[in-house]
């Protein structure tokens, strides 16, 4: 039964991210990520970026596992969410490490560094990323509450 446990598809969801980000951590050159959201830099690490996606994926994995324990839902859409969230995230550490660093100081430059358009179009790319990973996840989430509460037909 342990065995059987473990070896469910939806355990991707948090493994992947975990592996990974302890990965990205120790072996990508820049150990953060400056991240601009809603006009405001922020520094991030990889393990702080891991944190934040075990967390965002905590709602889905338990949708799965209650779909799973009621034998409800459908095993390509399980797969087909599981497959683009881990897509997903394992693109982000390969946008962020392409992107130039951006020093406090160029915020009050009347003209913007040369790297500067570059750092702007990866941010945007990464919050698009963001905002993606964000939507797939409620829209998963949203079909999993919709699929264990609906009357199933006699």
């Amino acid at each position: 039964m342990r065995k059987k446990l473990f070896l469910r598809i939806e355990n991707l969801l948090w493994l992947v991210p975990a592996v990974a980000g302890y990965i990205f951590a120790i072996f990508l050159p820049e150990k953060y990520c400056d991240v601009l959201i809603f006009g405001s830099h922020f520094l991030i690490s990889h393990f702080e970026a891991t944190f934040y996606w075990i967390v965002i994926l905590l709602f889905p994995y338990i949708m799965h596992y209650a779909l799973r324990m009621r034998n409800k839902g459908n095993e390509v859409v399980a797969i087909v969410h599981i497959v683009l969230t881990l897509g997903i995230i394992l693109a982000f550490p390969f946008v962020y490490s392409s992107a130039p660093l951006i020093l406090d100081q160029w915020h009050h430059l009347t003209l913007p560094p040369p790297m500067y358009d570059k750092w702007q179009s990866i941010s945007y790319a990464a919050n698009i990323m963001w905002s993606a990973l964000i939507t797939v996840q409620l829209a998963f989430f949203i079909y999993g509450f919709i699929v264990l509460f609906s009357k199933e037909k006699e």
